[in-house]
């Protein structure tokens, strides 16, 4: 990506992490397990499902039906306030887009782009807010409802970070590079953005590409165990552990 002028990109924050789907209602439901959450009906014709999680930056599954010809999918949402802006600031500085902009209805519009390691991202202006959110059943359910992190998946930490540095109109925090295998950014909103070059889990099926939020951390450990979710690793650091779904993807649960 080249330098831009302007006001950059417009994004500051993260919308939420898509999880591609094979099986939508089986991965809608251990989720709601895992969240403890309530599960609205899907219909037979949608082909997503979007957890209502605290922060604002939801968790959506997608068996992507509709978007079969598309090489990539998506594996987060960035938020704008000015798309077509922020789309003539991408298309300045080179950027690939893959999908081009979408207005499925009035007050959501959104299009894809590739970043420098070749993940596909969704950037996306709505309006909509639900007005009747899905809560957790407990309050003091040992995995919260909550994305603590969007996690990125890298091969180059340094272009990968010089890259989304220029997105988020970020200046590089040196002492963030310290020679280990992340960076990452604090975003509006709360949520951050890790990247992450995985260069101790290169054998696994599928790198993580978000991180929930625990109370506890060996709480939810025992909570995960005891319910039968694969476990990718022990706790570590006394301050997080890697488990996977039932369909492989892989994430972070940490406090």
């Amino acid at each position: 990506m080249t330098a831009s002028t302007g006001q950059g990109s417009g994004i500051r924050a993260v919308g939420g992490s898509i999880l591609h789907a094979k099986e939508l209602a089986a991965m809608t439901a251990w989720y709601g397990e895992l969240f403890g959450m309530p599960i609205r009906e899907i219909g037979p014709d949608q082909p997503f499902y979007a957890f209502d999680m605290e922060g604002g930056v939801d968790l959506m599954l997608d068996d992507h039906r509709f978007a079969e010809d598309q090489g990539k999918h998506p594996i987060c949402m960035f938020k704008t306030a000015d798309i077509g802006r922020t789309r003539e600031w991408v298309v300045r500085s080179g950027i690939p887009i893959v999908l081009d902009m979408q207005r499925p209805h009035d007050g959501l519009a959104y299009f894809n782009v590739l970043d420098s390691e070749g993940n596909a991202l969704m950037i996306v202006q709505s309006d909509w807010v639900n007005p009747d959110p899905a809560r957790p059943m407990r309050g003091d359910h040992p995995i919260r409802n909550r994305v603590q992190s969007i996690v990125v998946p890298v091969t180059d930490l340094k272009r990968a970070t010089e890259w989304y540095a220029r997105l988020l109109g970020q200046a590089i925090k040196p002492e963030r590079q310290d020679g280990g295998p992340i960076y990452w950014f604090d975003l509006e909103g709360g949520a951050g953005l890790l990247l992450d070059d995985n260069r101790q889990h290169l054998g696994w099926e599928k790198f993580p590409t978000f991180m929930l939020n625990a109370r506890d951390i060996r709480e939810a450990y025992r909570f995960a165990t005891d319910r039968g979710v694969r476990t990718l690793t022990e706790i570590e650091f006394d301050h997080h552990f890697f488990a996977a779904d039932p369909e492989g993807n892989s994430f972070i649960v940490c406090l």
